[in-house]
């Protein structure tokens, strides 16, 4: 029995209008509000926006964030819930928001009735959000909505496969990756783009801005490319290099097959790597680490990797 999902990762705009914080982060709620009605106008049953949408062209510092984000989460469900009820299409809203007094990088998912059901925070921060104040989640939780068992990693989290491995290992069918991440090179980011679906055998959508119209791509631009990859790294559908949606229906009754694997004949693939695997030697994986400072790239040849304690 087939298990059809459309999913569509809609691509902002990278430009946010407005002359202060406050007034790019109304904008952008009110441009994601017109992108998300147009995705379910297009049939999605799922829709996921680029990371921290909210605050798009803002300037931020540990002292201004926490004011400009006090309320990011509650006006998200109060804005985008009755959308997701018209459209019967579960969303994921990734912002950055004040939570119990911290600010946090978050996806939140509201299921197909608009119903809250929850957050993940983003594990694996960068400098520039420790300078503002984020704190990073600590959990990989899993989300049943329309149908579908789904998971997030956020930006800088896909810099680590454990992120992507821990979602399917918690039971993740889909994992959306919502970032900001720009072009450092095309075969580059086209790795990132496929590997956490080849790697586990999963559909990965990864969600980011699109340049503006009347400008040329060049690197270094935020990547664009949201795009609906599947189990076997077939870029599905692709949003391109300009704001726009990347829009398919997939069957996750349909996983990766593979061929001549782990023994003759067509098996499905992620039941056997699931089943090959080895945690008992994986220790080093949680083993302390002896952190160092950041080494500029001019000293990079006098690096010498430090031992794990």
């Amino acid at each position: 029995m087939k298990r059809p999902l459309t999913i569509a990762a809609v691509q902002l705009p990278s430009a946010a209008p407005g002359r202060t914080n406050a007034a790019r982060q109304r904008a952008n709620f009110d441009l994601a509000a017109q992108w998300l009605n147009e995705a379910g106008r297009r049939g999605a049953d799922i829709a996921c926006l680029g990371e921290t949408f909210n605050v798009l062209g803002t300037r931020l510092t540990r002292r201004n964030t926490p004011a400009l984000v006090r309320h990011a989460r509650a006006e998200a469900l109060r804005r985008f819930a009755p959308l997701a009820r018209r459209h019967r299409m579960a969303l994921i809203v990734p912002v950055l928001a004040l939570v119990d007094g911290l600010v946090r990088n978050l996806a939140v998912v509201l299921d197909q009735r608009g119903r809250d059901c929850g957050h993940y925070a983003k594990v694996h921060i960068i400098e520039n959000e420790r300078d503002y104040g984020t704190v990073p989640g600590d959990a990989w939780p899993v989300f049943e909505v329309a149908g579908a068992r789904i998971g997030i990693q956020i930006c800088h989290d896909n810099s680590f496969p454990e992120s992507a491995r821990c979602l399917a290992l918690n039971g993740a069918e889909v994992i959306f990756w919502p970032h900001v991440m720009s072009g450092w090179g095309d075969v580059f980011m086209d790795l990132l783009l496929r590997a956490p679906a080849v790697h586990n055998g999963v559909h990965h959508v990864p969600v980011c801005f699109g340049c503006p119209t009347d400008r040329a791509w060049l690197p270094g631009m935020l990547l664009g490319r949201s795009s609906i990859i599947g189990p076997d790294a077939t870029i599905l559908a692709d949003a391109g290099r300009h704001p726009g949606i990347a829009l398919t229906t997939i069957d996750l009754a349909a996983p990766r097959v593979a061929t001549q694997f782990t023994r003759p004949g067509d098996w499905v693939w992620q039941v056997d790597m699931l089943n090959d695997r080895r945690p008992d030697t994986y220790a080093p994986f949680t083993r302390p680490w002896t952190r160092q400072p950041p080494v500029p790239a001019a000293a990079a040849g006098r690096l010498r990797r430090p031992r794990a304690t």
